[in-house]
């Protein structure tokens, strides 16, 4: 299955040099002449759209130009309206159009957010906006990019003043910075006195992205696709990649492994620290002992969470055990895939539902289970054991099956 990575670290994320990316990285030849065709026929504007060769400080890319003449748009619904119009000359999937609305609907909630009761389309109210969002999703459905996993690397969101509707501004702009904080997208520093992400690029990487992670996936890079911007930096091309790779799994993702030496706390406070940390959203909580300093005996305590997330959780770590640090360090975990079937299993001439989980990895058997829940709740109704009962489902629910290794 395809796979993208996209790394906006260099130079941010904009609508345009995402689809200048994604048309170095495919070599497409359709999409330009359709968008060129769609805009002009059924927008009230008329449009020149090209893709040029272009290099920043020496290093090639595609670069997008668009010339525009007509009106803006003055709410989400025209600009929703546009798109779909577009978006159905372009023949897209209904599901890609939805993709489509889903970007306008950020970009609205987040102008929204920052203008409150004075609230319109501000900087993304533009026909432009409506051609990135199109050429990004026609050209990821295209190539099936879509049906895949998409990564993406921290966004270099730039430094300086950016000129607005408002006036001069700090990058990043007020509703690019509400939707990086709505969708946790993690950022990087840049010493470029430019704005470097923008809300329509960042609105696209928080409805096509899968996982944002903050360092390179175990993979095989295929190909790279480079898309520049039209300004000039001082110390770094303005140029951002995206690479296709395979996976070394499937089932592979990255987690933050946190963990803390303790040896002046009692059990009782360690298990509640546990518990705590799982239903703040750990992944995994667990504790090894250990030897601490001064050779005294000690408990690690580890914790398994999401990327973004490890700053949240060091603070609760420390705050239940009392430890004065934490370490972190990014993993990578692969997690067996896992199926849910409900069964009906006859005991003493009685049926109970019952639910078997099929774990498999890589293609492979794992393991076939019933759920100890329900073993239960049908051994209070019959008497037998949960071991028995188990015994009897695996009997009258197993299919002989193999593994595909075997």
């Amino acid at each position: 299955m395809k796979s993208l990575l996209i790394d906006p670290r260099i130079a941010g994320v904009a609508g345009d040099i995402l689809l200048a990316a994604l048309l170095d990285l495919t070599s497409d030849q359709e999409c330009i002449p359709l968008l060129n065709k769609a805009v002009c026929e059924l927008t009230h504007c008329t449009a020149s759209i090209n893709a040029v060769h272009a290099t920043s400080m020496g290093i090639g890319a595609l670069r997008i130009e668009i010339g525009l003449e007509g009106e803006r748009f003055a709410s989400a619904e025209d600009l929703a309206r546009a798109f779909k119009n577009i978006s159905n000359f372009m023949e897209m999937p209904p599901a890609v159009i939805e993709k489509g609305l889903e970007v306008i609907s950020t970009l609205a909630e987040a102008e929204s957010s920052v203008h409150q009761d004075h609230y319109h389309l501000h900087e993304v109210g533009s026909v432009d906006t409506v051609i990135d969002i199109a050429g990004v999703l026609w050209l990821l459905d295209k190539y099936n990019y879509m049906n895949g996993k998409i990564l993406c690397l921290p966004v270099a969101v730039g430094n300086g003043m950016t000129s607005t509707d408002h006036g001069e501004i700090p990058a990043p702009a007020p509703a690019t910075l509400e939707i990086l904080c709505k969708r946790l997208i993690p950022v990087t520093s840049s010493s470029e006195n430019f704005e470097l992400a923008t809300p329509t690029g960042v609105a696209l990487l928080a409805c096509i992205v899968n996982n944002f992670i903050t360092v390179y996936p175990t993979s095989t890079p295929l190909k790279i696709g480079k898309g520049a911007g039209n300004a000039e930096f001082k110390a770094s091309p303005n140029i951002i990649r995206i690479i296709e790779n395979i996976p070394s799994y499937e089932n592979n993702e990255q987690a933050v492994l946190l963990e803390t030496l303790v040896d002046d706390t009692s059990g009782e406070v360690l298990g509640h620290a546990l518990n705590e940390m799982l239903d703040a959203g750990a992944l995994d909580a667990y504790i090894s002992p250990a030897t601490g300093k001064k050779n005294r005996p000690a408990q690690l305590v580890s914790i398994l969470c999401l990327p973004g997330e490890e700053k949240k959780m060091s603070r609760k770590l420390m705050q239940h055990t009392g430890s004065i640090g934490v370490r972190a360090q990014v993993v990578d975990r692969f997690i067996a895939n896992r199926n849910i079937d409900k069964y009906q299993v006859e005991i003493n001439g009685t049926k109970y539902p019952v639910r078997i989980k099929t774990s498999t990895f890589d293609q492979h058997l794992i393991s076939r289970k019933p759920e100890f829940d329900d073993l239960v709740v049908i051994s209070k109704q019959t008497g037998l054991t949960p071991r028995i009962i188990s015994e009897e489902v695996k009997r009258q629910c197993f299919l002989p099956i193999k593994d595909s290794n075997e």
